[in-house]
Parts: C-alpha cells; structure tokens; sequence
C-alpha cells in the first residue's frame, strides 16, 4: 500500500466565484471569516462574504449537522498490491497516476481492492481526516436508500410522490403543471420525472454580471434555499411528460429524499446514518448540510466527510448481496443497468453513472457517483474495486476520461 502527499495546491473554480455570488445575492447563510489558506478571489458584494472558498470546502459555508462515527469502524487494512504507473487518456495516449492526479486537481484519491487500502494519495492542504464536499455524489445514498425502502414494502418503484406527500398535489393550474401528480419513485431515482428546475452550472457571473439573476433559479438556489419545503412547493411546473426522455435534475433527488424521509418515519440524515453510514463502519467525523439550522438534509449534495470514509460506503456496493448486505442482490442489478433513458448521453440508473458507450438494459461491471467538480465514487463490482477521487476541477470536466482511468486501475487485478 503506497500513501503519497502532493505539493499541488488546488485551484479555485470560476463555479465556486458564482456560488458565492448567488450566497451574498440571497443573503441567507451567516458565514465568518474565510479560513482558506489558498490562493484568494475576491467578490464584492453587498454583505460581509468570505473569499469564496475551494468547491471541496463549500460546505462549510452552509448551515449543517454533524455525524459521529460508527462505533464499529471497519478496519481497511493494507494490501501490498500496487495500482498500474500509467492510465489511458484520451486516444491512444497515456498518464502517470501523478500527474492524472494533479492536472485534474485532485485533493484525494483512495483505492481499495476486495476492502484492501492499495492506494491512498493527498495534496498538501489534505489529509486522511480532512473532510470534503461530496456534491451529487451524495446523490447515490438516495438510490441506495431507495433499495432499502423497496426492499422492505414501503414503496414501490411505482408508488406516485403525491401519495406519500400529498401537500404537493396540484391541484389548481396556479399551484404548478397537473403532470407533477403522476411522477413516480422510479421517475426521480432516474432523472426521468420532468421537472422544470434547471442545473445552470455554466452561468458565470464573472463575465456576465446580469447573469446572476438567472443563477438564482433551479439547482442554484436550492443549494443555497433556506427552505426545502418551500421551494418544493414553488417547483411544480414541467417541460416534458414523466419518463418519455432523461434530464439530470438534482431537484430529483431531493424530493426523492423527502419521499423517504416519510417512509422511513424519521429525517433524512437519521436515515443515512442507521442504515448506510453506520453499517459501512465509519471512522471520522462527517457533517450534512441543510437547508437551515434544524432543518432538513439538502440531499442532492453536500455530504462532507473524508476519502477514507467514502470509500467504506462504497463497499456497501462492491460487496452487495452477501449476507446482511445493505444492499440486495436485485437492487445492484437494478444499480449495474443502464435504465432506458441515457442523461446527455450518459447510461443512468438508480443515481449512478455508467460510462458513455455501455448498453441501455445490458448489466455492466462497474458505476460510479459522480459529484459537479470532480468528485468520485467508483465501483467494479467484478473485480471488488472501490476508488475514491475529490476534487477541484472543473465543472463537468473530464468525467469520461477520468472514468475511463479509473477503469483501467480497476481491471489491472485481473492480470
């Protein structure tokens, strides 16, 4: 097993400036002083706004609740296997690890095989207890959730949103589009539903001032929305009928995480904890961030907890189906699937990514979670591969080549 420290510092991105931005337009969230010892951007704004802070980082400028760890931490012991020197990138080209790893700006990258610590590598700003942003990778606890809650008869796949909470029934053309009423569980676990509430991640404020105002609709403003409820409430309307095409919307996943929450009887993060968080044998301290203090789990993103420890949720996949499983055999057939809908050209299912080319309704070997700025939890479930990769790239940017590198680490067991 190889532990590295890079002496990279990672970049801040443009997204991250836009977030902030829409932070200090709503006026919201109390923040502090910025603590980042990073490179600096400066926004003006109206209110007393810290430097925005690295994408990684961004949940510590939200209101959250903490997570204690498991009481029975799983051990991941060491292997003296080595991942390969090189990964392909892009046609017929070829990267060191080291450098896959810095020029996608990297702050931590974990590798495990069959629930062996292979690989663990830093930045100089990152640790094994540093605690990073998730972004969508969050997402997958919702379809893991989801799994359970089918699996013990409380919802089905087909069980309408409206029933299980009706004080979002349309009633009247005034409260949205009449077609909200018939999404179902299986719409929002596979962005089929519809709903009219756009990403946006490609307006930047910086080169467009005026661009601001249109950053405060969708995905936007419910990160920084002071009130799931309400803005499910004003989110009713639709562009397209429920699963006649896919459109990647997070607004799914949230309301997917209110559904359970009801199910479950108990709030989201309560949920997370007993039946993925704890099960997987958590080590570290985490957090979640919320919508405001007391209330409820913004669960489209914003888990924040170390590599480590996304790694151990990541086995609760790799190794599904096995006695006291969290994870049923058929529900990680459902997850290695491609469902009929691809997402921008994406195989999708059950808020996993499948790489670009594999076939709609053909089970595949691996998925992966994938967060807006480079974060990763990918998943070979032939070779019992699990990789961990958070970052500060881009927005979007890379994610088939990077999904393709850490493919070909997986695959290199097989040899």
């Amino acid at each position: 097993m190889t532990t590295q420290r890079s002496s990279f510092m990672p970049r801040r991105t443009l997204a991250a400036v836009a977030i902030a931005v829409s932070l200090g337009a709503l006026s919201v969230v109390p923040v502090g002083p910025a603590r980042s010892a990073h490179a600096s951007v400066n926004v003006r704004t109206d209110i007393d706004l810290p430097n925005p802070t690295q994408p990684s980082e961004f949940g510590r400028l939200l209101p959250s609740t903490p997570i204690a760890p498991a009481r029975d931490v799983r051990p991941l012991r060491r292997s003296h296997e080595q991942i390969p020197a090189t990964v392909p990138w892009g046609r017929g080209q070829r990267k060191t690890v080291a450098d896959f790893l810095t020029t996608t700006h990297t702050r931590a990258f974990v590798v495990l095989h069959r629930g062996r610590l292979v690989t663990e590598w830093y930045d100089a700003h990152t640790g094994p207890t540093t605690k990073l942003a998730s972004w969508s990778v969050a997402k997958a606890m919702a379809g893991l959730l989801t799994g359970q809650a089918i699996t013990e008869g409380r919802l089905t796949l087909d069980t309408r949103v409206v029933t299980v909470l009706p004080w979002l029934r349309v009633e009247h053309p005034a409260d949205g589009d009449p077609r909200f009423n018939t999404i179902t569980v299986r719409h929002l676990l596979d962005m089929t539903s519809g709903i009219d509430a756009a990403e946006g991640y490609q307006v930047n404020p910086l080169e467009d001032p005026t661009a601001v105002l249109s950053m405060l609709t969708g995905t936007y403003l419910m990160l920084v929305h002071p009130n799931m409820h309400s803005f499910a409430s004003s989110h009713r309307r639709m562009v397209f009928d429920p699963g006649t095409r896919g459109e990647y919307v997070s607004y799914n996943t949230q309301l997917l995480s209110m559904v359970l929450s009801e199910v479950f009887g108990t709030d989201y993060i309560t949920a997370f904890v007993n039946r993925l968080w704890r099960p997987a044998g958590a080590q570290y301290p985490a957090t979640w961030n919320l919508d405001h203090g007391g209330g409820i789990a913004k669960a489209f993103c914003c888990l924040n907890a170390t590599a480590r420890d996304f790694a151990r949720l990541g086995l609760l996949v790799a190794e599904a189906g096995g006695p006291g499983s969290r994870v049923s055999r058929a529900w990680l057939d459902r997850i290695l699937t491609p469902q009929p809908k691809p997402l921008g050209g994406w195989p999708y299912s059950t808020q996993f990514w499948h790489v670009p080319g594999d076939q709609r309704g053909k089970r595949a070997n691996d998925v992966s979670a994938i967060g807006v700025f480079g974060q990763y939890i990918y998943l070979n479930r032939r070779t019992q591969t699990v990789i961990v990769k958070l970052s500060d790239h881009g927005i979007e940017e890379d994610e088939a080549l990077t999904f393709r590198a850490m493919r070909s680490i997986a695959r290199s067991w097989r040899h």
